[in-house]
């Protein structure tokens, strides 16, 4: 017993000593390019309670957490003592910004209630050695402009096609794009624009064209152009944000043949290419105050407003619903609807609400909806309705009119106080009230007819009725269930959507001029969303694995893979180009045949 009780204590002391919170740093690499992020990673070992760390600032580096942190646990027994390590790992990203030593201070981070910091760390940032491979710039439609001004810049990306003499390819320009590190490069403002594209399976699409490298030589490159249109809504600094665009540039294309014995195309090496680009800050001007109109809503550039009344013969207090409808201005979604309170000729003859009102974009306009009630029978018209805008060209308020309404407003209509309590079509009242001893019986005279037979028999058609109300309650049922899971549940969704998803791609795919690249994102694509993996960067070899991880029929993973396979020669060797029309079809079959398996 003895024996056992001290076995125990030696076991709770080395899990006690397993347990204490400990935090180190280490680096993927201690030099890197400028502009090329290194990742850091900040492991927590054995703590119970933990935040995640608190960057510091850089001098000449820009750091930032990604992802979210991965957890491991192991446990081991040495000489019959138990041990166990729990490790937290946050991965941090530093980009240097110029050039030389880089030092990262130390990153405290809260474990177990007391704050612990990492070891100092140094990083040698170098120039770039490929700057004619890759330019970046941004190009703005102004440098000024007012608050609710529309805003067109383009973020250009120029690559150089990369040729491999040995084997007499020139990677095309969706293969090059699809080099470009997406995650690890940053797009300032058109963040959001490039991973709208991403969702839907789209890229920016690229232009072979000519410019000068660094050294001033006219050489050939691909030329990708990202379009961004804003509307700044506050005054001041509009900030596009830090561009800097990484790409893993080939270096050789190797030749190899897979699980088929068929021949295909890979990247044998690569080296990263960094570029980015400074742009700016473009000033943003407020509204002037000076000659602005009480009902000002902040249309911007010239507008036009169209009002419609409905019914337009009415009784005094009878509401009648106005459509204003307002064009011209860029920022129609941040469009406000016209301060009807706030003009005297209306508010003179007419009741008006003071609220705001939530309108529709619909084509080239935007439209509101209001009621307003005439106040008396003298009323003829419904006034020209005023909308004022600001011509920043100018720097002077506009105001343009809508047309006056015809108007016929009758008087309302009055009841005399006899025809309220007797009523104009009913009989004559009476003149006298009699009052009855008999209790509630005094109300029935016919005893036979409240004694009579009132059982009920059902017909075809109620019998009909009542059989189906089951069925259809069932069916709504099940229909609001399937539409509440598709909105709270992304995964089923995605799979539900799968099909239709890929379908859309492969039609898009035949009218292209390169139909290999997108018939094959489709098929991936499809694959994806059906196993709920991440879209992008899905190899062939994956997909495989899934479908057969997931016991898909073995002859439509072949059939698949054929067509992935075939995908690739016509991409890297031309190899069926001229079939474009039997490949959409051959993809339509195959995807057809996985969503009839069961997987």
């Amino acid at each position: 017993m003895a024996k056992r009780s001290a076995a125990m204590l030696v076991l709770l002391v080395g899990l006690a000593r397993a347990q204490t919170g400990e935090v180190s740093l280490e680096a993927s690499s201690r030099e890197t390019q400028v502009g090329v992020p290194v990742q850091l990673l900040i492991t927590i070992r054995n703590a119970e309670k933990y935040e995640a760390p608190q960057l510091p600032e850089i001098d000449g580096a820009e750091a930032s957490l990604t992802g979210r942190p991965s957890e491991s646990s192991r446990v081991s027994i040495i000489n019959g003592r138990m041990t166990q390590e729990v490790t937290v790992t946050f991965a941090v990203h530093v980009t240097p910004t110029r050039e030389g030593t880089i030092r990262v201070p130390p990153i405290p981070v809260l474990v177990d209630g007391k704050t612990r910091t990492t070891a100092p760390l140094e990083i040698v940032a170098v120039k770039s050695e490929a700057t004619d491979l890759l330019f970046v710039e941004v190009k703005g439609s102004r440098e000024t402009l007012y608050v609710g001004e529309s805003l067109d810049v383009t973020l250009e990306v120029w690559l150089k096609p990369f040729s491999d003499p040995r084997q007499q390819i020139t990677l095309t320009e969706a293969d090059m794009w699809s080099l470009i590190d997406q995650r690890s490069s940053t797009w300032g403002l058109f963040t959001e624009t490039l991973q709208e594209l991403a969702q839907t399976r789209q890229r920016p699409k690229g232009a072979e064209t000519l410019r000068n490298d660094a050294q001033g030589n006219r050489r050939s490159y691909y030329r990708y152009d990202v379009r961004q249109t804003l509307w700044p809504q506050q005054a001041g600094t509009l900030d596009v944000g830090r561009i800097n665009i990484i790409v893993s540039y080939p270096t050789n294309l190797v030749r190899e043949r897979d699980f088929f014995s068929t021949s295909r195309m890979r990247l044998g090496g690569s080296r990263p290419v960094s570029a980015s680009v400074s742009v700016p800050p473009i000033q943003v001007k407020p509204i002037p105050t000076e000659g602005q109109p009480p009902f000002y809503r902040g249309a911007v550039g010239r507008s036009r407003i169209e009002v419609a009344a409905q019914p337009t013969e009415v009784a005094v207090g009878d509401p009648i619903t106005l459509t204003m409808t307002l064009s011209g201005p860029d920022n129609l979604d941040l469009l406000q609807a016209p301060a009807l309170a706030q003009v005297p000729e209306l508010t003179a003859d007419f009741q008006v609400p003071d609220e705001n009102l939530a309108g529709s974009v619909e084509g080239k306009g935007k439209r509101f909806t209001q009621s307003i009630r005439a106040k008396s029978d003298a009323v003829t018209r419904i006034p020209p309705i005023p909308l004022a805008w600001f011509d920043p060209k100018t720097e002077k308020f506009e105001v343009v009119y809508s047309k006056p309404i015809p108007l016929t407003v009758k008087p309302a209509q009055r009841m005399a106080v006899s025809q309220i309590v007797e009523g104009a079509a009913g009989p004559a009242a009476p003149t006298r009230l009699t009052e009855l001893t008999a209790g509630i019986l005094a109300n029935y005279t016919d005893a036979d007819a409240v004694l009579s037979d009132q059982s009920f028999a059902p017909g075809a058609v109620s019998a009909g009725v009542a059989a189906l109300s089951p069925a259809a309650f069932l069916i709504c049922w099940f229909v609001r269930r399937h539409t509440q899971r598709l909105r709270e549940d992304p995964r089923y969704a995605r799979r539900r959507a799968a099909y239709r998803t890929a379908m859309r791609a492969i039609a898009a795919a035949s009218g292209s001029s390169g139909p290999a690249e997108q018939v094959a994102g489709a098929v991936l694509g499809y694959v994806a969303d059906r196993c709920n993996l991440p879209t992008g960067g899905l190899t062939r070899v994956e997909a495989r694995n899934a479908l057969t991880t997931r016991k898909v029929a073995a002859h439509l993973v072949a059939e698949m893979d054929t067509l992935l396979n075939r995908c690739d020669d016509i991409r890297y060797a031309g190899g069926g180009s001229d079939a474009t029309g039997d490949l959409v079809n051959a993809t339509k079959q195959c995807i057809s045949a996985l969503e009839r398996q069961r997987w």
